[in-house]
């Protein structure tokens, strides 16, 4: 077993000390989780190159890759068959979920340790918040080095460990250092830290972002920063301030406590009751639409699906489904949804309104327009070109003729809520 890691390996800028009060977070990175995991489980595996599909279809996607295949340019999101035509040999090993839960399940028992509220993203991805565990632990960077430790010690994983004052500046300093290793960025430092890194590590620059970013010549991530508010709105439309506050290190999103519980709920409020199926329907396809586009933003798959409905009377049914695999188009979330609706919804009464739950979302590991194997690439295309056209001009500009009909005809308010 490899030593553990030496204080000296940090990066700590020469302004080191700590404002009172400020929080304090560390963002673990495990890179090619679900391929570190299959090399615990086979030792031949080490040192070869291979990959992590989920069948052998002329559609299937490579979900992970190992180290030896990613310097032969094999990515997660690539089609399979294509990344066999680059390396004739490369092993093709099933996801293993039980192996993957295993070692999740140990490294959440490592870092409840250290942190009382911590976040599991799932694909090795974990934030802590370490806020007042000084006494216990000791600085940041000691209190990063034991995890990290600990983490090599009982899974046999090394991960890249970063502290910092929020969640984004983290991240993008999880980034600078993977596939292993560990930096702190102090209370103070967070836009001088982010100033000259690439453009690419900036969560939120997405494939169209990017091509903006390089028609502006823009590289770096102060460059953004340094934007005026107009300068920003223009050149990234509605996201554009957004994203100049991530580039000069302001995040304000908290750690939520435990595992994958981020959600997304949608409701529909109708303006007055309603027993038509058609605008019921017209209602949950619109609520499919929104959720679905704020998912695929965050990058999310969902793998659960939950539908609650109001009767006028009063009375509240509710019924849910798991996927075997996430869902990520609109297509297949609303085939689910018309299930449980099916199955749930069967009162000849009017409606007062009804509302979707996307549930147990967890991260696809790539680009959204790269999903889940086993799937229609036509499909995933047009959800690309959809989403794209959303997020440019608004939501319901181009939307499904069920939908787009009852949100013309105003049958019911969108409401969100999470």
């Amino acid at each position: 077993m490899e030593e553990p890691i030496p204080h000296s390996s940090f990066f700590i800028p020469p302004s080191s000390f700590l404002l009172p009060h400020s929080s304090l977070l560390i963002h673990l990175n495990i890179v090619g989780f679900r391929a570190a995991v299959a090399a615990l489980e086979d030792t031949a595996l080490r040192g070869r190159p291979y990959a992590i599909a989920g069948g052998r279809g002329s559609r299937t996607v490579v979900w992970d890759v190992s180290p030896e295949a990613l310097k032969a340019n094999i990515r997660p999101g690539m089609a399979l068959a294509a990344a066999e035509r680059i390396m004739r040999d490369l092993a093709v090993i099933p996801p293993n979920q039980a192996a993957y839960q295993k070692a999740n399940s140990v490294i959440e028992d490592v870092v409840a340790r250290y942190a009382p509220v911590w976040q599991n993203d799932g694909g090795g991805n974990l934030y802590l918040d370490i806020t007042g565990t000084r006494r216990l632990f000791g600085p940041p960077a000691d209190c990063l080095c034991r995890v990290v430790n600990e983490i090599r010690e009982r899974v046999g994983l090394w991960a890249a460990g970063a502290a910092a004052t929020n969640k984004l500046v983290s991240k993008v300093a999880s980034r600078t250092i993977r596939p292993f290793g560990l930096v702190e960025v102090p209370a103070g430092d967070e836009a001088a830290f982010l100033a000259h890194q690439d453009i690419a590590l900036l969560p939120g620059m997405g494939p169209l972002l990017m091509r903006t970013a390089a028609a502006t010549g823009f590289r770096e991530i102060g460059e953004i920063a340094a934007l005026g508010a107009g300068e920003a709105l223009a050149l990234f439309g509605k996201k554009g301030l957004l994203l100049r506050n991530a580039a000069r290190g302001i995040d304000n999103s908290p750690v939520t406590a435990g595992r994958g519980n981020r959600t997304i709920k949608r409701r529909a409020d109708f303006a007055e009751d309603v027993i038509e199926e058609t605008i019921i329907l017209g209602a949950l396809a619109s609520l499919v639409e929104h959720g679905g586009l704020e998912m695929r933003n965050e990058k999310l798959g969902m793998s659960l699906v939950r539908l609650d409905a109001i009767y006028s009377d009063g009375v509240e049914v509710q019924g849910l489904e798991k996927p075997k695999r996430p869902l990520v188009t609109d297509s297949e979330i609303m085939g689910a949804v018309y299930g449980i609706y099916k199955k749930t919804v069967k009162r000849r009464i009017r409606m007062r309104s009804i509302c979707l739950g996307f549930e147990d979302l967890t991260p696809l590991g790539y680009q959204p327009d790269l999903f889940e194997p086993e799937t229609e690439i036509k499909e995933y295309k047009l959800q690309e070109a959809i989403d794209k056209i959303q997020n440019r001009y608004g939501v319901g500009k181009i939307s499904r003729g069920i939908a787009g009909y009852q949100t013309v005809n105003n049958k019911y308010q969108i409401a969100n809520y999470n």
